[in-house]
């Protein structure tokens, strides 16, 4: 953990001087002095670091120790989650709480229970007296009994009060009869039986159906207000009931009467009614049970992870001020895939909010991370994670985006990926167009001049004209403080945009303007050449947002491209100049460059004279003066002990041949590297004639300057070239490559069909001009397409290594035409053979 609890303080110590007191073991992050109510202090405190080592180098040193007269005690301190932490009065007061509620609640649930109870008793005591109180009803209860529950022996048609039913017998012939509605009066049925004869075409179908069609495993409660209206609203279809008036009528026969009684009854209506009833007494069951339970509240906690479920967004807050987005990502990535990681801006300072928005694939694993972390020890501060609101899309909807043409789809959809997709093209990548403008220009031609249309060799022209570009911005760059090896690296930062594709004549102030309405820009840069620019913010959200509004935005007659630069791309802070365009530096004119003689040979020129056994190291001096000589170089650092030597990089002037000008970086050898480390500590960005000058370890370190052998390593003079236009020939790749130096054998490997197959073999006549021509054709284009360069495996010196090599290729040939031939020969002789036995058989 890296947070202290600081025990036995003197209790007028305050946080300030208790933050400069524990500073002395590290970075402080955070100091939060416990007091009472009134204000003083408990004497005691937590402290927070930004590493868990100083933490625990803290308490090791402060434990124990005093403040003025006070002994204190330092330990490390624990989380809520930790188990041996004793409970606070308060969290002993809230679960006594919740355990007396949980008391009360139930013992207002058996209340409930038993209140139900006592009702239902009350109401069949009350049904019972009102059956025994009306005749007529005790009848028809007494009727509508199940027929197991009937005697068999007893009088259907007593009228008597003996051996009336009860409550019981109410509930269950209500509970089983079809419907009420259509079945006749009790009177009209022994009035039936009394006077019906035993005639065949008497129908008591309908009668003896509503009396024995029960369901005998229902049981409901129903109120006698309802029973006594039932019986009354009695309703027949296509009958109306006669009064006495028709059984006085001697004219009218029995079998008249009995058919006027009878009735006819629609099952499904039956059913459907029945139905309805039962599952309206049922919900109206369920809503008093719901009514009668108590509703459990969800905890704060659950409806965090609820919220989370859906939304998968954290939002964590009492971070440290100056913690950054990488902090973050290291800490919610073994949780799960990150889609988002943003850090509150204030806009006006550009300093951090105190809190973060973190954004995870799946919301599950946000959960986890919630559980997880939650109230946890992060760089000395006590993290408090919250669900976050679902972040704002404003993308059209999938129904929305059908509707715009196709065209439309397509972009929408390429600036919604633009922030995502890892671009194919090359770091350096320049409109062609511009970059013929920015040669034009610098040549005082027009385009049509430079690149003549009537020529084969344009398409050559224009792969040196971009050369020539590419080198000048190189050259610019590396001036400025850019690392150009870090292009070739994954890890891309947030905060640097390389703008691309823009058109000829562009200037920085134009595209100040446009990047500047998304927030404040750090540094831009744009070399002279104006094909591609840098542009760095002061904080990552403001250059999300304008690279999310500009990709593939329209500027002028082109379409802007954006790309991520990589991680630790500058190499110093900027300084004011860079926020404008410079004045332009003297061009380069690396495509006419011939190398020196100690260059081809892969020496350095000496200036002193003794020579140093053994392996030295190199210091890297960039930014140098071009005024800057070796002697001038050499006589800073030589008071420095472990001097060997000094050198600066030249090269050949073309305007005055014999002549040599400086190419703004130089080497100093030291004999170990414990010396050059002491030299870059005290002589980086030291300013020499006008030019701050930056210092670093060289790449090759460890062999020494002064000797004459060259590292081969992989290298040789013979290049292979890949991606290839299958329209290119051999003499563009004669005249491409020929700019950097003599030819040995060109050859470009073609099929069966005599068209190339997509790639070619240079073979120079020195290693130095195949690194050259290396250099300078990087991200070249010819005819469209990106050349793609490597080293070749070079093809053998030695005479007898040549003869052996060529002996066993010959061995192998000879071999694989005498198996060919063994093979022919046994076919043949098998099918001689067949034949003499065809003419043995005739």
């Amino acid at each position: 953990m890296s947070r202290l609890i600081v025990k036995g303080l003197p209790k007028y110590y305050t946080e300030d001087k208790l933050k400069e007191f524990f500073s002395k073991q590290g970075d402080v992050t955070d100091v939060k002095l416990m007091k009472k109510r009134n204000g003083e202090s408990r004497r005691f405190a937590f402290i927070g670091y930004k590493a868990i080592e100083d933490a625990e180098k803290a308490a090791r040193f402060f434990n124990k120790s005093f403040i003025d007269t006070s002994r204190i005690d330092v330990e490390l301190a624990k989380t809520f989650s930790d188990p041996n932490v004793p409970l606070s009065f308060r969290e002993k007061r809230r679960q006594d709480e919740e355990r007396l509620k949980m008391q009360e609640e139930r013992l207002l649930e058996q209340e409930n229970r038993a209140q139900v109870k006592r009702q239902k008793i009350k109401g069949v005591s009350e049904i019972d007296e009102e059956i025994s109180n009306n005749p007529k009803l005790r009848e028809f209860m007494e009727v509508m009994k199940p027929s197991h529950q009937v005697k068999s022996w007893a009088n259907d048609s007593t009228a008597d009060g003996s051996g009336g039913p009860s409550a019981k017998d109410l509930e269950d012939a209500l509970n089983h009869q079809t419907d009420v509605k259509s079945t006749i009066s009790e009177h009209d049925v022994l009035q039936v039986e009394d006077n019906a004869s035993d005639d065949e075409y008497t129908d008591f179908n309908a009668i003896k159906n509503n009396i024995e069609d029960y369901d005998e495993e229902e049981e409901q409660m129903i109120n006698l207000a309802d029973l006594n209206k039932e019986s009354e609203e009695e309703e027949v279809e296509g009958v109306k009931e006669d009064d006495n008036s028709l059984a006085a009528n001697e004219e009218v026969s029995d079998l008249d009467w009995l058919k006027s009684r009878r009735i006819r009854i629609k099952e499904n209506e039956e059913e459907s009614t029945n139905t309805d009833v039962q599952e309206q007494a049922k919900e109206a069951v369920a809503q008093s049970k719901q009514k009668s339970l108590p509703v459990a509240e969800k905890s704060p906690e659950e409806q965090t992870v609820e919220k989370l479920q859906e939304t998968g967004r954290l939002f964590i807050r009492n971070i440290l001020y100056n913690s950054v987005e990488k902090d973050f990502r290291d800490l919610f990535e073994p949780y799960g895939t990150l889609e988002e990681v943003h850090i509150a801006i204030d806009t006006r300072t550009g300093k951090s909010k105190g809190f973060v928005y973190v954004q995870f694939a799946n919301p599950e694993d946000a959960v986890r991370a919630y559980k997880s972390l939650d109230k946890q020890i992060f760089q000395g501060r006590l993290l408090h994670i919250l669900a976050g609101d679902k972040k704002k899309d404003h993308r059209l909807s999938e129904f929305d985006l059908k509707n715009l043409p196709l065209k439309k789809q397509r972009d929408l959809k390429k600036k919604a990926q633009a922030a995502k997709t890892q671009f194919s093209w090359n770091s350096l990548y320049m409109n062609n167009d511009a970059v013929l403008e920015s040669v034009a220009s610098k040549l005082g031609l027009s385009k049509a001049q430079l690149i003549d249309p009537e020529s084969s060799s344009s398409a050559v022209k224009q792969a040196l004209a971009e050369a020539h570009v590419i080198g000048d911005v190189r050259k610019y760059f590396e001036d400025r403080g850019i690392d150009l090896t870090t292009f070739d690296r994954k890890e891309r930062d947030d905060k640097v945009i390389l703008v691309k594709n823009f058109p000829f004549g562009t200037t920085i102030e134009e595209l100040g303007n446009l990047f500047s309405e998304y927030g404040q820009i750090k540094r831009m840069l744009m070399p002279p050449a104006g094909t591609i620019a840098i542009v760095e913010f002061r904080d990552a959200p403001s250059a999300r947002a304008a690279f999310t509004k500009l990709a593939y935005r329209r500027f002028k007659t082109s379409i802007i491209y954006l790309e991520k630069g990589p991680k630790d791309l500058f190499l110093r802070e900027p300084i004011p100049e860079e926020n404008v365009n410079v004045p332009e530096i003297e061009q380069s004119t690396a495509v006419e460059v011939k190398a020196t003689a100690h260059e081809i040979m892969g020496e350095e020129p000496s200036n002193s004279g003794d020579v140093i056994e053994g392996p030295t190291v190199a210091i890297f001096v960039k930014n140098l003066n071009f005024s800057t000589t070796v002697e001038t170089l050499s006589d800073l650092f030589k008071p420095l002990p472990g001097f060997v030597m000094a050198t600066v990089k030249t090269k050949s002037d073309p305007k005055k041949p014999g002549n040599t000008l400086s190419m703004g970086f130089g080497f100093v050898e030291f004999k170990t590297k414990e010396f050059a480390n002491a030299a870059i500590s005290n002589l980086d960005g030291h300013v020499l004639e006008g030019h701050k000058l930056q210092l670093k370890l060289s790449h090759k370190q460890g062999g020494s300057s002064t000797g004459s052998a060259v590292k081969k390593s992989n290298k040789s003079s013979k290049l292979i070239i890949k991606n290839l236009p299958f329209e290119a020939t051999r003499k563009d790749l004669l005249e491409l490559f020929g700019a950097f130096g003599q030819l040995k054998s060109v050859r470009v490997p073609k099929k069966f069909d005599s068209s190339a197959r997509g790639f070619a073999f240079v073979e120079f006549n020195l290693m130095k001009e195949a690194e050259n021509a290396m250099n300078q054709l990087e991200g070249v284009h010819l005819l469209g397409r990106r050349l793609v360069m490597q080293y070749a495996e070079q093809d053998s010196e030695d005479a007898e290594a040549e003869i052996e090599k060529m002996t066993k290729k010959v061995r192998k040939q000879v071999a694989t035409q005498n198996l060919a031939a063994a093979r022919l020969a046994g076919k043949g002789k098998i099918e001689l053979e067949e034949k003499a036995d065809e003419f043995e058989s005739f």
